[in-house]
């Protein structure tokens, strides 16, 4: 019995059976369902972006996840309409936080707990598989499920979130599918089985060309022939060189300025890093002895052959240019992965079954007598479809490791390489809050009124009290008269007063 829920409501009496399907993806890729609603007389339900939807085939639940659009249409033949829905598993939501965190001496488990509890609280960690202990782990605003594919990536892990919204965290290719296949155990549907093997891009040995990397330190001493040598060419371009001169008497250090930078009056000569050529400001003498020594620059050069695959197929040659290498390790590394994802010929299976259980990132054995097959492959696509009203038929899609890792590989070529942390960058984050406020302004309105008063005014005169003609009593000053009636006045030395 399938049985689709949407917000916890069963609208499975309105689903077009034959829209229905689940498409499951390899590990931590988002994996998508789509099916379509009837609306029509009672069937009244109608989804809606971002609602939750739950699909189980009988007692299993094979999605979970969230309406990401709706397609709406007129519905053939009824008065009603068609709603055609695509929803995206739960890891989807885990985009959307951004972790800013340092985790200092932890199991990876506990610092997938650590990031789940405080940016995804509602998911849980039931499975996952991390025991390995990290040092340091610094994200600055990285969304959570890249901070959890670095983790897996970093130590050749898998990772998904299921249709319960737990997170499971296991190392490569550890996953088993509860069941395998043979000729006659019944799980692939007849005639459905195919197997596809691809030699065209096989490869057994692979040259991988860097840039200019640095060598080991090299000592040695070149003697001057002649009395007209000003320049002397060295064998490498070097980081780090030191130049001595013995003319006789000893080595004594030379201080070594860069060509065309420095003035050549500040040191004893100067050093072309482009050609690798020391120039000085005058010949130096015949036997002289020059001794130098520096971090020699060499271009990565790393070649990785398979003997036995070479005897058995020919020479199968892969030449890779790459001037952002620029550590032999790194060189032989990257050649080891190319010969690794292309040495075998590809070898990838499809069929159909009824039998439910199996899961992407799930690994399957496959045997077959006729076919000559006894392997473990990785399913790396799994369909579910309907195929009656009650039941569902799995496509399953399935690839052997190396083609795993040849896919993994080419991924992480196209996919432009993260930042690395620095623990000294400052994380800030912003929060806005969106809401509406609301004013309101009360005004009233004053009618005027006219108010009638009598005012009355009254004057006080004052006299002169000395009379007219009689001269104030002078006094030195400042001085504020007391009343109308003092006579006293401020005099004025250059006026009133006068100095006897």
């Amino acid at each position: 019995m399938i049985t689709i829920l949407i917000n916890n409501i069963d609208v499975s009496s309105q689903i077009d059976w034959a829209s229905a399907e689940v498409e499951q993806i390899l590990t931590s890729e988002i994996d998508t369902a789509r099916f379509a609603v009837k609306q029509y007389g009672s069937k009244t339900f109608v989804p809606a972006i971002g609602q939750e939807v739950s699909i189980s085939d009988g007692a299993t639940k094979i999605f979970g996840g969230y309406i990401i659009s709706v397609d709406q249409e007129e519905l053939s033949g009824a008065n009603g309409l068609l709603y055609s829905v695509q929803a995206s598993d739960y890891t989807a939501t885990l985009a959307g936080p951004m972790v800013s965190a340092s985790y200092l001496n932890q199991t990876g488990a506990q610092i997938i707990a650590a990031m789940i509890s405080a940016y995804a609280p509602a998911f849980t960690v039931n499975n996952v598989i991390a025991p390995f202990t990290i040092v340091k782990m610094i994200y600055n605003n990285v969304p959570l499920d890249q901070a959890i594919k670095k983790l897996a990536d970093t130590y050749k892990y898998e990772w998904y979130v299921d249709e319960n919204k737990d997170v499971h965290f296991f190392p490569q290719f550890s996953n088993p599918a509860p069941f395998s296949v043979t000729d006659n155990n019944g799980i692939y549907v007849k005639d459905t089985f195919k197997r596809t093997i691809d030699g065209s891009q096989m490869v057994n040995q692979v040259i991988v060309r860097g840039g200019e990397g640095d060598g080991t330190s090299i000592t040695d001493v070149i003697t001057i022939s002649g009395s007209l040598t000003q320049s002397v060419i060295l064998p490498f371009k070097f980081t780090g060189l030191q130049i001595w001169l013995d003319t006789g008497s000893g080595y004594v250090a030379q201080t070594v300025g860069v060509y065309g930078t420095d003035a050549a009056a500040g040191f004893n000569c100067l050093y072309s890093y482009s050609d690798s050529v020391l120039y000085f400001p005058a010949a130096l003498a015949s036997a002289t002895k020059l001794k130098f020594t520096g971090i020699p620059k060499i271009i990565i050069l790393s070649t990785v052959k398979d003997s036995a695959s070479i005897s058995a197929y020919g020479l199968k040659v892969k030449m890779i240019n790459d001037s952002s290498i620029l550590d032999l390790s790194v060189a032989r590394s990257r050649a080891k992965a190319e010969l690794a994802a292309y040495l075998n010929q590809s070898d990838s299976v499809t069929f159909d079954t009824k039998t439910a259980g199996l899961r992407a990132g799930q690994t399957i054995n496959v045997t077959s007598t006729k076919r000559t097959i006894n392997t473990n492959y990785l399913i790396k696509r799994l369909v579910f479809k309907t195929y009656s009203a009650t039941n569902f038929i799995y496509s399953a899609d399935l690839i052997t490791q190396n083609l795993y890792s040849l896919n993994e590989l080419l991924q992480k070529l196209l996919t432009p390489p993260a930042e690395d942390p620095n623990d000294t960058v400052i994380a800030e984050t912003i929060l806005i809050d969106l809401n509406t406020i609301n004013i309101s302004e009360l005004i009233r309105v004053m009618s005027p009124s006219l108010v009638l008063q009598n005012l009355s005014a009254a004057e006080n005169i004052q006299k002169d009290p000395l009379g007219a003609g009689v001269e104030p009593t002078w006094v030195l000053g400042p001085y504020t008269p007391t009343s109308p009636t003092d006579p006293k006045r401020w005099g004025h030395l250059d006026g009133s007063l006068k100095l006897y």
